[in-house]
């Protein structure tokens, strides 16, 4: 999946080897972005003064030096409200996402995300929609609205080669979603998960017209 948006992004994080991956990523899958990157808060916030506008900030949750990653990234907003910021960080908690989201950020990607899901999610973000993994509680909150468009399809009958394929990603990602739509709606099969998403009024049930690549 390639992004066809062109921006500007600033990827602040003190490991080499993971921030230069995230640009050579970006470079083969993001070749209109123009990518700064800074190692900690300081070096990060010189960079926006003399680089003007910038599209988006990208920050690991742990720096070096005073401000952390949430805290450059309040900063930022202070600074510059019209960039988005975004969280990533390498840690375990579970409860990052929720602190990046009532933090106000555009979104939270953890550093495991697989690059299809990355390119996908800053895609959504430079749309305007936030992005955040769903957490895996299955505890009925409902689903991300690119969760609920991969169940309607499914719905419909389409397989997840098809769908995949009209979404522009991989099939691993579909799986990636379906695991975590079967986990929010407490189901063990994909007709399950919609019949539940159905009763519970995330998706709206729909004709079944399998298209001819589902067959």
């Amino acid at each position: 999946m390639n992004l066809i948006a062109r921006a500007a992004v600033v990827i602040v994080d003190d490991h080499p080897l993971y921030r230069d991956g995230v640009v050579q990523m970006l470079a083969r899958r993001a070749p209109n972005f123009v990518c700064r990157t800074a190692n900690h808060a300081e070096e990060a916030l010189d960079v926006l003064q003399r680089g003007g506008a910038f599209d988006m900030v990208i920050a690991d949750q742990r720096l070096p030096g005073a401000l952390d990653g949430f805290g450059l990234l309040e900063r930022v907003g202070a600074l510059y409200p019209t960039s988005g910021r975004v969280l990533i960080s390498g840690s375990e908690d579970t409860r990052l996402g929720a602190q990046a989201r009532q933090a106000g950020l555009m979104g939270y990607l953890p550093k495991s995300l697989e690059p299809d899901l990355w390119v996908q999610a800053l895609q959504s973000m430079l749309d305007g929609e936030p992005w955040f993994p769903p957490a895996n509680t299955g505890d009925g909150t409902g689903l991300t609205p690119r969760q609920a468009m991969i169940l309607e399809r499914i719905a419909t009958g389409q397989t997840n080669k098809v769908i995949a394929r009209e979404l522009g990603v991989t099939e691993r990602t579909i799986k990636y979603h379906l695991g975590e739509i079967f986990s929010r709606a407490k189901a063990s099969s994909r007709a399950e998960a919609v019949a539940r998403a159905c009763a519970m009024g995330w998706i709206s049930p729909r004709p079944h017209h399998p298209s001819p690549g589902a067959r």
